[in-house]
């Protein structure tokens, strides 16, 4: 009677941690895929974020051999003043 008992204790216990272990692949699976999702949503980002940066960086140079685009640049507070030789952005208080 005694191993009967303990042998469906143990059965039991297999079959809880069988189940435990099927739910911790399932979590794994759905966040391995959510992670990918994400990695090619941050590589288009970044190479986004590039290119804005090369084009911005490309506009200030510009603007130092043509400075008819300054007042444009002081607009969008990509360059103080036109002055400057320096184009840095600067904090906007309101």
């Amino acid at each position: 009677m005694k191993s009967n008992s303990f042998t469906a204790l143990l059965v039991a216990l297999l079959l809880f941690s069988s189940l435990v272990a099927a739910v911790q692949v399932l979590r794994l699976s759905f966040a391995t895929r959510d992670l990918r999702r994400i990695q090619s949503k941050l590589i288009e980002n970044s190479s986004h974020l590039n290119l804005t940066q090369a084009l911005l960086n490309d506009t200030l140079e510009y603007s130092k051999h043509n400075p008819a685009i300054d007042p444009l640049l002081q607009s969008m507070i990509f360059k103080t003043n036109a002055s400057a030789g320096t184009a840095r952005p600067q904090s906007v208080s309101r």
